[in-house]
């Protein structure tokens, strides 16, 4: 049986001294990630209460749970007051792509 493809929602609240690094740091990540990992990309929001939301979507989860094992450990990212994540499988895709 094929792995469906695997999506997850981050979903950051960070202090507003330190959302310039996070959001640097962010770009950097994604774009390594996608880049040498194979994840296919991420799109960086702002909730309304000022959270930063990411979705990102991946061939599957073991292959992202490589990725974030190959880069491990990580040193903690400054300003963080609080992380969530939701695992989801994707059952239907119809993203253009552009974010």
């Amino acid at each position: 049986m094929e792995e469906k493809q695997f999506a997850v929602i981050h979903r950051w609240s960070v202090d507003a001294e330190h959302e310039d690094y996070f959001r640097q740091r962010w770009r950097a990540g994604t774009l390594r990630l996608k880049d040498e990992f194979g994840a296919f990309g991420s799109c960086l929001t702002r909730a309304e209460n000022g959270d930063f939301v990411a979705f990102a979507r991946w061939s599957s989860e073991a292959a992202r749970d490589r990725a974030f094992a190959a880069i491990q450990p990580l040193e903690p990212w400054p300003g963080i007051r609080s992380f969530e994540e939701t695992k989801l499988e994707v059952e239907e895709d119809h993203l253009t792509g552009a974010c």
